[in-house]
C-alpha cells in the first residue's frame, strides 16, 4: 500500500506538530496525537480539492469524502476501522522508521527535522521546523498544534470547514506536488540509508521500472546482485514460486467447481493440468523455499504452516490435502473464524456462490504476493531529479 513517497514528509511534520502532545490524554479513550492529525490532513484534502483532484493512493480518501459530504467531522467513529494499520501513517511506518524519520512512538527521529526543513524552505513555512518565533512557520506551527490538540480533546476534528488550516495542509503536503529539494531529501532516504541491502536494490533498479511487476523486477536485478541481496531474492522467489503452485491449484478447484454447478467436486475426479503440476513440482518447490529461506534466517514458520505440502502425494490426496488446509486457514481466522470457500455435498464438495468463477488460473511466473521492491521502485519515479 506504499504507493506514494510524499506522505513520509507528511509524517515527519505530523513528529514535529504533535511531538508536544504524546502525554496528552485521549478524549474518546483511544486516539492518538497522529490520528489526529491525520483527520485534519484528510479533511483538508477532502475540503479544499475537488474529487478529480484529490490524489491517488491516499489512504481513508473515500471514508473522508463520504463522511465530509454528510456533513459530519472524522472522528474514531467515522474514520477508518484500524486506523494505525491502515491508516497512512500505519501504512508508511515501516519505511519511516526504518528510514529515521520517525521512531516507534511516531516521535520525530534523527532525520525528520532535515525533511521537514526541505519542505518547509519550498512551501514559505521558514521556521516551522525550528519553531522561530515570529516567522511565518511558526504560526502554521502553532495552528496545528492547537488544531490537533482540539480534535484529540474533543474526540474528532473540530477545525472550521472555512480554516486556512485546511488549504495551507492540501497545497503543502499534496503528493503530487513536492518540490525539487524535498525529492531531493526523500530520494535521500530511499537511496541513502543505513539499509545497505535497500541501498543497494535502489541502485539496481531500472528506470523502466513502471513497465514491470514484481517477479519482473527481481528477474532483471538478480544477475548484479552482491551475495547477501542475492540469497534475499533468491529466498523469495523461491516462496512464491511454492505460493503460485498452492494458490492456483486451489483456485483451479474454484473455477472447477464453478463450471460443475451443483454436482459435488470429487478429489478422485480433479485431472486439471495445473493440479497435476502443482501435486507434482510442490514438494521441489516447498524444499527450495526451505532452503532458501533458511539460508537467511527467514523461514518464517514455512515448515510448520506448509510442511504438510512437502511430502509427495497422488493427485488425489493433493486436492484432499489442499481443501483441509484451506479449511483450517478458514477457522484459525479472527475473531471466531470464518467458513471455508467450499461446503461438503455427498462425497464431495461444491464451492460457495460468492467464491466460484469461470477465470482459469495459469501457472505463470508471477507473484502471488505483493513485495516492497515494487513500493521502492515507486519512490524512485517520485523523486526523480
Amino acid at each position: 500500500r506504499m504507493l506514494r513517497v510524499r506522505f513520509v514528509t507528511a509524517m515527519a511534520v505530523s513528529s514535529v506538530v504533535c511531538e508536544s502532545l504524546l502525554d496528552d490524554l485521549p478524549g474518546d479513550g483511544i486516539s492518538t496525537p497522529s490520528i489526529c492529525f491525520e483527520w485534519l490532513t484528510l479533511e483538508a484534502f477532502t475540503r479544499r480539492l475537488s474529487p478529480a483532484d484529490v490524489p491517488s493512493g491516499l489512504p481513508g480518501s473515500q471514508k473522508a469524502r463520504s463522511v465530509v459530504s454528510r456533513k459530519e467531522r472524522l472522528s474514531a467513529a467515522t474514520y477508518l476501522k484500524g486506523p494505525k494499520v491502515f491508516g497512512f501513517h500505519g501504512v508508511y511506518k515501516p519505511f519511516a522508521v526504518d528510514a529515521a524519520v520517525v521512531g516507534q512512538d511516531l516521535e520525530p527521529g534523527p532525520r525528520a527535522i532535515e525533511l521537514v526543513r526541505a519542505w518547509e524552505r519550498e512551501n514559505g513555512f521558514e521556521g516551522f521546523a525550528d519553531d522561530e518565533k515570529g516567522s511565518d512557520g511558526a504560526q502554521f506551527r502553532a495552528a496545528l498544534v492547537s488544531q490537533t490538540a482540539a480534535a484529540l480533546r474533543e474526540g474528532r476534528c473540530v477545525a472550521k470547514p472555512n480554516s486556512w488550516v485546511f488549504g495551507y495542509l492540501a497545497r503543502s503536503l499534496h503528493p503530487d506536488e513536492a518540490g525539487a529539494g524535498e525529492r531531493a531529501a526523500l530520494r535521500d532516504l530511499v537511496a541513502n540509508g543505513t539499509h545497505e541491502l535497500r541501498d543497494e536494490l535502489a541502485g539496481l533498479i531500472p528506470n523502466r521500472s513502471a513497465d514491470l511487476s514484481d517477479a519482473e523486477l527481481l528477474g532483471v536485478i538478480r544477475p548484479n546482485c552482491s551475495k547477501p541481496l542475492a540469497a534475499v531474492v533468491d529466498a523469495i522467489r523461491a516462496y512464491e514460486r511454492l505460493a503460485r503452485l498452492l494458490d492456483a491449484a486451489f483456485r483451479t478447484l474454484c473455477s472447477v467447481s464453478y463450471a460443475m454447478g451443483s454436482q459435488p467436486l470429487r478429489p478422485a475426479d480433479v485431472r486439471h493440468e495445473v493440479v497435476l503440476t502443482a501435486a507434482s513440482e510442490g514438494p521441489d518447490a516447498y524444499r527450495r523455499a526451505l532452503d532458501s529461506m533458511g539460508a537467511i534466517d527467514a523461514d518464517g514458520g514455512l515448515e510448520e504452516r506448509l510442511g504438510e505440502f512437502a511430502i509427495e502425494r497422488s493427485p488425489t490426496e493433493f486436492v484432499e490435502v489442499l481443501l483441509e488446509h484451506h479449511e483450517r486457514i478458514q477457522a484459525a481466522k479472527a475473531p471466531a473464524g470464518k467458513r471455508p470457500w467450499f461446503e461438503p455435498l455427498r462425497d464431495g464438495w461444491v464451492v460457495r456462490p460468492a467464491y466460484g468463477s469461470a477465470d482459469q488460473p495459469t501457472l505463470d511466473n508471477g507473484f502471488v504476493h505483493p513485495i516492497r521492491v515494487e513500493a521502492l521502485a515507486r519512490f524512485l519515479r517520485e523523486t526523480a531529479p
